[in-house]
C-alpha cells in the first residue's frame, strides 16, 4: 500500500476483481475528495449508502490495472474492496485520526473516542478466480461474492428478503437442484470465509459508569457525516477565496480540501500583516 496526503496513491485491493479468465484488477490509484464530490456529498444527505460509495470512488478512482474507470468497474468490485477503498479515501481526504462521540449503553453518556483509521483490521483474501465452488451432498455448487452492485440492487428490501435475494443473485449453478436450507447456510459460510472484509470494533470503558463494551463502528457513514458537517464551511471557504483571489466557483471546488485550506491560510497570514 501506498499514500500521500497531498495527491493520488496506489493501493493493493485485499480481494481483487476479475473482469475476466485473464484479466484482473489487483492495483488501483485513487485521488482525495474534491469540493465537487464533498458539495454533492453533502447534498444527497439522503442516498443509500452503497449508491453514495459507487458515485465516489467512480468519481476518485483514477486508474484500475490500465482498464478505464466506470460505474460499472465499480459496481463490481467486491464489498470488502469498496469498503477498504472508502477506508484509504477517507484518509487521503482527511487524514488518518479518527475524532467521534460514542454514547454508553449503560448510561448514555457521551464518550469520546480517538483512534487512527490505518489501525482497522482488514482481512486480506485475494481471489485466485471469479467463482468459487463448494462441494454439498455430493454435488458441486457453483457461486461468486457479493459485489457494490449487488448491495445497490437490494435498496429497499426488508432485511430477510434481501439476504434471499443476494444469494440467489450470488449462487451460479446449484448443481442440479434447488438448494435446502441447511444447503444455502454453508455456501453463506462459504462466502463470508472467501470474502476479504474491513470490520472495525472499538472496545471502550464508560469513564463515568465504567462499563465495558465493544461497539461495531462504521467508517464509511462516519465519513459521510464529517462531510455533510462541514458543508457550511466549504461554503465559507468558497467565498472567502472567490472574494480574495476572484477564483470562480468552478475553480474553487476543484481544489481538494488541504490545498484550499493552505490557500486560505496563506491568506490569513497575508491579512494579519496588512
Amino acid at each position: 500500500m501506498s499514500i500521500a496526503l497531498l495527491g493520488e496513491a496506489s493501493f493493493e485491493l485485499p480481494g481483487g476483481l476479475f473482469l475476466d479468465a485473464d484479466r484482473a484488477v489487483r492495483t488501483v490509484v485513487l485521488r482525495p475528495l474534491l469540493g465537487y464530490e464533498e458539495e454533492w456529498l453533502a447534498q444527497a444527505s439522503h442516498s443509500p449508502s452503497a449508491a453514495n460509495v459507487t458515485r465516489l470512488l467512480s468519481s476518485c478512482l483514477v486508474s484500475a490495472c490500465g482498464e478505464p474507470v466506470s460505474t460499472d468497474l465499480v459496481r463490481k468490485l467486491l464489498v470488502g474492496d469498496r469498503d477498504y477503498l472508502m477506508l484509504q479515501l477517507r484518509r487521503l481526504s482527511l487524514g488518518d485520526d479518527v475524532n467521534a462521540v460514542l454514547i454508553c449503553p449503560a448510561c448514555d453518556k457521551r464518550i469520546d473516542v480517538s483512534f487512527r483509521s490505518s489501525n482497522t483490521p482488514v482481512d486480506w483474501r485475494v481471489q485466485e478466480a471469479a467463482s468459487h465452488e463448494i462441494v454439498l451432498a455430493g454435488r458441486k455448487v457453483r457461486f461468486r461474492l457479493p459485489t457494490g452492485g449487488d448491495q445497490e440492487s437490494l435498496l429497499g428490501m426488508e432485511i430477510d428478503e434481501g439476504a434471499e435475494e443476494l444469494l440467489n443473485r450470488c449462487v451460479l449453478d446449484e448443481g442440479g437442484q434447488p438448494l435446502s436450507t441447511e444447503e444455502r447456510n454453508a455456501v453463506v459460510d462459504e462466502m463470508e470465509r472467501r470474502a476479504p472484509q474491513v470490520d472495525l470494533e472499538l472496545e471502550l470503558a464508560c469513564p463515568e459508569c465504567g462499563h465495558s463494551f465493544v461497539a461495531p463502528f462504521d467508517l464509511i457513514t462516519f465519513f459521510f457525516d464529517e462531510i455533510r458537517a462541514g458543508s457550511k464551511k466549504l461554503l465559507r471557504e468558497v467565498h472567502t477565496l472567490a472574494f480574495y483571489y476572484h477564483w470562480s466557483e468552478s475553480e474553487i471546488l476543484s481544489l481538494r480540501r488541504s490545498r484550499r485550506r493552505e490557500y486560505l491560510g496563506l491568506l490569513n497570514e497575508a491579512l494579519r500583516q496588512d
